[in-house]
């Protein structure tokens, strides 16, 4: 029999993407719009292969033994992204159902749990991302993936990385197969994006950003190198709804554990890190803001951790470390991490 002559080029791949109205059923493409990747990992359809143990007097492995792990997988993958204004409503949205703007996590968020189980149609949280040209068979050509949950999202800058554009990536997890075979009947991964749109807003750029409103703290106006703020949370599959081959859909996602939100900015060494010095070790919290006029990132009380000197560039640089965190005032909802964007 002949090889295969079919191949799909890396470079062709693109990546698109659209909220569900069911959780892990695959929408039609009315929706459906293209990152501005710059790069991602794409899942591979298969599950864990596990081997029941030996019985006593046997030396080798039977088949019979050889079992594949249906109903138990989290499938994940990565999607970064030039930093748009697009870019940052994913993130917020995907991350902590905020589709708001400004895109905001408050000290009492709750885990939607209706939002997630299984074809839910009630305000789901799901995405549908695909990875267009990255199949492998030649009539099924793209890499569907449903029920997709954002488990973390990194946005930055750095003005010696990327021309200073912001970044974001996406971490992405989903306990529904790949539909690039077809597995359940219903639906198929053709090239089949009939009205396709596009995010073409142009990234922030760190050389926008005002001197006089960049902080940590108030009046400490830093001289900003490079920052990145990262959002996560863990996501937990909850067992399986039927045992169709090849399907064994999950009853629905669970959030285990809270929110870990932290970051870093690098920053010339000068009297504003000298300010700064009894918050190194005081266990009181600051403000920090990013504002360029058009983003603003606000970022009511963070912790510092503690901070580093770099001393291999011409002058010396700091890298603060840090956490936010939410009011210990529960009993109304508090802003900590805010996201305005235009």
């Amino acid at each position: 029999m002949a090889q295969d002559t079919n191949f799909y080029p890396s470079q062709n791949v693109s990546v698109w993407y659209q909220k569900e109205t069911a959780v892990g059923v695959q929408p039609d493409d009315a929706a459906l719009k293209k990152m501005q990747a710059t790069s991602f990992t794409i899942p591979e359809y298969g599950v864990p292969l596990e081997f029941s143990s030996a019985r006593s007097g046997q030396f080798v492995t039977t088949a019979g033994q050889g079992h594949h792990s249906e109903g138990t997988k989290m499938w994940t993958f990565d999607t970064s992204m030039r930093g748009t204004a697009d870019a940052l409503l994913l993130a917020t949205e995907s991350v902590f159902e905020s589709s708001a703007n400004p895109g905001i996590l408050q000290n009492t968020y709750s885990f939607p749990t209706a939002s997630y189980k299984n074809a839910s149609g009630s305000s789901p949280g799901t995405y549908d991302i695909r990875f267009e040209d990255a199949g492998s068979d030649a009539t099924h050509n793209n890499h569907v993936l449903n029920g997709c949950i954002a488990t973390g999202f990194t946005i930055g800058q750095d003005i010696g990385s990327e021309g200073g554009e912001m970044t974001c990536t996406i971490n992405w997890d989903t306990g529904y197969a790949p539909n690039t075979v077809v597995a359940d009947g219903s639906n198929d991964a053709d090239d089949a994006i009939t009205s396709p749109a596009y995010d073409t807003g142009v990234p922030y750029n760190i050389r926008s950003l005002t001197a006089a409103s960049s902080e940590i703290e108030a009046g400490n106006d830093m001289v900003i190198q490079s920052w990145e703020l990262s959002a996560s949370r863990t996501i937990e599959r909850v067992h399986y709804k039927d045992t169709t081959a090849g399907v064994f859909a999950p009853f629905g996602y669970a959030m285990t554990g809270g929110f870990e939100v932290t970051g870093s900015m690098t920053v010339i060494r000068n009297d504003d890190v000298h300010d700064l010095m009894a918050n190194f070790r005081n266990s009181t919290t600051v403000d920090i803001n990013l504002t360029d006029g058009t983003l603003v990132i606000a970022l009511d009380k963070c912790l510092l951790n503690e901070p580093s000197i770099d001393t291999g560039g011409a002058v010396l640089t700091n890298t603060i470390p840090f956490t936010v965190v939410g009011a210990d005032d529960i009993s109304s909802a508090t802003t900590m991490l805010s996201i305005t964007r235009s």
